[in-house]
């Protein structure tokens, strides 16, 4: 179902819902009911100093109040601050005005609530990642059915803000259900807190392993409530620490992995995963057989970004919306780092080509997910004037969408990675050595060794002796790129059976084909192609316009149209990021963000059953 965002509603100055009959915060005043409620009920600061990370789970983000809260407590730390991922839900968020309104009246957070309305997303249900303070704080905005996402969820939770409005009205975050999953997604001895101590609350959390006790409460509460989670019986715990201890058994346990991994393959995939990786830390052996970065399709002079909706809101479609969301963060933290990168996010129009076409498209732009700042349909008048072009039976425009350079793409990400050593001009096969993964040169040369190591080689065959059996097909595609934009500059990225894109750098750039071809010069044939493009949107029949530049790539798909993410089943320590198909652009921040998360512990950017859908192990 799509989200109905909340009202802002005032009661006496504080923020009120009529749908649950209850404030969002005490009168007291929200910051010291954060302080005293959840940040002293959870031990905090306190219990941040020494930790490298810290996750925390909310069940309600309201007004965001706990987070701009909390976030502004963990400045005060300055760098002994650990990297802080606040996880949060909200099944009826507030717009980014009635927000800004509401925020207003809080000057002491107006530092931290300006950052947070500027990042502020659409309303479409998932998961949004907000990045904050180079990357060191993370809100995790989870929008939906708090008992629907709540089992979606990966994390390892230290610390629980259980908060929501009263159980008498809304007794959902209070419900066995939801507080089973919250056990399920804390980590052995992390914390909880909240204002609510009421005796079935107390019961159930102590049935899924929370120790609780009451404490001074604050305002007109006489009581809070403080628990701690015992994933395993006490005396069972006591038992497996003592057994570790013990010499014998120390030499069986495995150390953690390295922070070193090996990226087989330099095109978005690659060239992604490795700036992910090497900004937390991770030290980055880059392999490929060509001279450089981007040297085969991420080497496209522009390629275009957008969503893909469904009428269904499929897995799909809400894996590309996620997609490209976290490809609009990259951008504007590239951005943020003054390098320039080729790119106009100035709109894509999608034409409709006949009558049911356009009922199709007109049904999207009302479909579930589906918000008017990703995507609204213009009847015929509207979209002729902003395309430039013949759009007979009307268009859906996506107005945050457009086109970038994947290949600056790359060496921008590059640019800005630490611990990188990359090899290039040497194809590899990776095996299986003593520390880890090794990658050999055809001539059986060791050319770099890391406990991981990651396949994002695109449309090459998998560098292992024995690969998966992944279905994936080699699709070739040709672009062709003429002198001359029949538009203004300015004009959005045109598409129908194919794409115009007026501004690309070189030229306009027409493409593309999509044939299961090898050959690797351009065809006489796939250039009419292309030109007829120009046609289908009223450019004449393109025979006026001088070719400079045509270019053949080929793309990895899989079966069933889905990128490739996860852990290889059955070789330990191996990754994929690969079968991006010809959506690189939308799938490949996203795939580096979520190999990243796997392998540093963070909670994870997607829901389960799109972890799944992209997983390897679909198809042991």
């Amino acid at each position: 179902m799509p989200l109905l965002p909340a009202p802002l509603i005032l009661r006496d100055g504080v923020p009120y819902s009529e749908t649950y009959a209850d404030v969002y915060h005490s009168q007291a005043g929200a910051m010291a009911q954060c302080r005293a409620v959840f940040m002293t009920g959870n031990g905090l600061p306190e219990r941040w100093q020494g930790r490298e990370s810290f996750q925390i789970l909310e069940t309600g983000f309201g007004l965001g109040l706990n987070f701009l809260t909390t976030w502004h407590e963990w400045r005060r730390l300055g760098s002994t601050a650990p990297r802080l991922h606040f996880v949060s839900l909200e099944q009826a968020p507030f717009s980014d005005a009635d927000l800004g309104r509401a925020l207003s009246a809080y000057p002491e957070l107006a530092q931290e609530s300006k950052l947070l309305l500027s990042a502020w997303p659409p309303l479409t249900p998932g998961i949004h990642r907000l990045h904050f303070d180079e990357g060191r704080v993370i809100l995790h905005l989870v929008l939906g059915d708090m008992a629907d996402l709540l089992p979606q969820l990966t994390l390892a939770a230290d610390a629980v803000y259980l908060d929501g409005f009263s159980p008498r009205t809304n007794p959902v975050p209070w419900s066995e259900p939801v507080l089973r999953q919250i056990a399920r997604l804390c980590r052995h001895g992390a914390t909880l807190a909240s204002w609510c101590v009421a005796g079935h609350v107390r019961r159930t959390l102590e049935r899924q392993g929370f120790h609780t006790t009451r404490a001074p409460g604050f305002g007109t509460k006489r009581e809070r409530l403080s628990a701690c989670y015992n994933r395993i019986p006490e005396d069972t715990w006591r038992k497996i620490v003592q057994r570790l201890e013990q010499p014998a058994l120390q030499a069986t346990l495995r150390p953690p992995p390295r922070r070193h991994a090996l990226v087989i393959g330099a095109g978005l995939a690659g060239c992604l995963v490795s700036a992910a990786l090497g900004s937390r830390g991770w030290q980055i052996d880059l392999c490929d057989g060509q001279s450089g970065p981007a040297q085969e399709a991420s080497g496209n002079p522009a390629g275009i970004l957008r969503p893909f909706p469904s009428l269904d809101d499929n897995r799909a479609a809400r894996l590309a919306r996620a997609g490209f969301l976290t490809t609009l963060h990259w951008l504007a933290n590239l951005k943020g780092g003054g390098e320039v990168l080729p790119h106009a996010l100035n709109g894509v129009l999608r034409i409709a080509r006949d009558a049911p076409e356009a009922a199709h498209l007109c049904a999207l732009s009302r479909a579930p997910g589906s918000v008017e700042a990703l995507l609204r349909w213009l009847p015929r008048v509207e979209a002729e004037r902003l395309g430039r072009c013949a759009a007979p039976w009307g268009a859906l425009f996506y107005p945050t969408a457009g086109w970038l350079d994947p290949g600056q793409f790359c060496r921008t990400a590059l640019a800005q990675t630490p611990h990188l050593t990359t090899h290039w001009g040497h194809p590899v096969t990776l095996r299986p050595g003593p520390a880890g993964w090794e990658a050999r040169t055809r001539t059986g040369t060791l050319l770099a060794q890391a406990p991981i190591a990651i396949l994002a080689g695109g449309a090459h065959p998998l560098p292992l002796d024995t690969a998966p059996p992944w279905p994936r097909q080699r699709l070739r595609g040709q672009i062709t790129q003429i002198e001359r934009s029949p538009v203004p500059a300015g004009t959005p990225v045109l598409c129908s059976s194919g794409y115009v894109i007026p501004d690309a750098p070189g030229g306009p750039c027409l493409g593309a084909t999509y044939d299961l071809g090898a050959d690797t010069a351009p065809r006489l044939a796939d250039r009419a192609e292309n030109l007829q493009r120009l046609t289908a949107l009223g450019w004449n029949d393109g025979s006026g316009h001088s070719v400079v530049r045509e270019r053949v790539a080929f793309r990895s798909v899989s079966r069933d149209r889905l990128p490739i993410i996860g852990p290889v089943p059955g070789a330990e320590g191996l990754f994929a990021l690969t079968a991006l198909g010809s959506r690189g652009l939308v799938w490949a921040p996203l795939g580096a963000d979520l190999l990243c998360a796997w392998l540093e512990g963070d909670p994870l950017p997607l829901e389960k059953d799109l972890v799944r859908a992209v997983a390897p192990a679909r198809y042991r």
